[in-house]
């Protein structure tokens, strides 16, 4: 799970839960213990985090009770939280009461920081099966709970070894379906090195670009495709991100030690729950603002929301093309000529240089 995004998402459906209440408010209403938790399963992942926060009641400024541990947190006494493998039967497999971390820093935001409460697992989990997150509340024994099923493993298909930045015609990028996924996005890394003039210093940096715009939405189970990005738009990404320095030599990087090996196209997947909270919570278009309240979690009073979903990746490293001269373009190239590039031959990285 990547904690930093996690938590953003998680901040904002939490204020828009706050903010979207009965328009009939009653600062005097009596206290009602309402659950938000958010969690996003991977199965590449060795530990999965859970995060859980309760509402609170205050006659003081909410944010500033937000940020008071205490506000937002369960006792951990207070609550059990379980997490169940089921088969797609719904047979129960295994079951494990979950331990608490403070140890991942929570960055600055609308609650408690730098200390978090994080519940976690180190299941490893198997994409035939489903996972139930339960939250038992100890003083009643009212449990609350969300299923999700996992997205599996998949592979880019095209490109394969290499990639021509100098193409001005859209790419057709190709990917094998992963099982339970709806939605996915693609992302553009380009690896590089810049070698102080003066020092000798090394940094070895990257450039991200996302290609899709909106997500590729398919429930298919063989082969999705994207045709969206046009190469030699890449150029003027660099151009967009970098400025020149006339302190610094910037080189093509070696992704795990491979010669030219510079790219890496990186294919996120995301399951069908995660895509219908997006549809739900993201900005609306519509002169009618109303928002709904979308939540997997199973209560008997309502008084439990939030997701658990599931998500996957798979990447591949590529070189720039070898016979379209695409290294000849970032040296020498209009748009890139003025950024510093060197050709990765000259660079104190290549085999025969060092």
């Amino acid at each position: 799970m990547h904690i930093k995004s996690a938590f953003l998402i998680l901040s904002a459906f939490v204020m828009v839960m706050m903010t979207s209440c009965d328009k009939k408010l009653n600062l005097m209403a009596d206290y009602k213990d309402i659950s938000f938790t958010y969690a996003i399963l991977n199965q590449k992942d060795s530990i999965h985090f859970f995060k859980i926060y309760k509402g609170y009641l205050t006659e003081d400024n909410a944010y500033e009770a937000a940020m008071d541990w205490e506000n937002i947190y369960y006792p951990v006494d207070s609550i059990e939280v379980r997490l169940e493998e089921r088969s797609e039967s719904g047979t129960l497999l295994r079951t494990a009461i979950l331990d608490t971390t403070t140890r991942v820093a929570r960055q600055s935001g609308y609650f408690a920081y730098p200390k978090q409460l994080l519940y976690y697992s180190t299941w490893k989990l198997d994409a035939e099966n489903s996972y139930r997150l339960v939250i038992k509340h100890v003083n009643t024994g009212k449990e609350v709970y969300a299923e999700t099923p996992i997205v599996g493993n998949f592979s880019i298909k095209n490109p394969q070894q290499s990639w021509n930045m100098n193409s001005d015609k859209a790419s057709t990028i190709k990917f094998y379906a992963a099982s339970n996924a709806a939605a996915y996005d693609l992302y553009l890394h380009f690896y590089y090195v810049e070698v102080n003039k003066n020092t000798g210093a090394v940094a070895h940096k990257v450039i991200t670009k996302k290609l899709n715009a909106d997500f590729v939405r398919s429930t298919t189970t063989s082969e999705v495709s994207y045709i969206g990005f046009v190469p030699n738009t890449f150029y003027k990404l660099l151009a967009q991100n970098l400025e020149p320095d006339e302190n610094v030599t910037r080189y093509i990087d070696a992704i795990d030690g491979v010669p030219y090996n510079c790219i890496q196209l990186q294919v996120w997947a995301a399951g069908k729950t995660y895509l219908d909270y997006y549809n739900v919570s993201h900005p609306s278009s519509s002169i009618v603002q109303n928002r709904l309240e979308y939540t997997n979690f199973v209560s008997d009073d309502k008084d439990a929301y939030g997701i658990l979903t599931s998500r996957n990746t798979c990447y591949r490293n590529l070189q720039f093309s070898p016979t379209e001269h695409n290294e000849d373009t970032l040296v020498q190239g209009a748009v890139t000529k003025d950024l510093g590039f060197d050709y990765y031959r000259n660079s104190p990285f290549f085999p025969t240089n060092k």
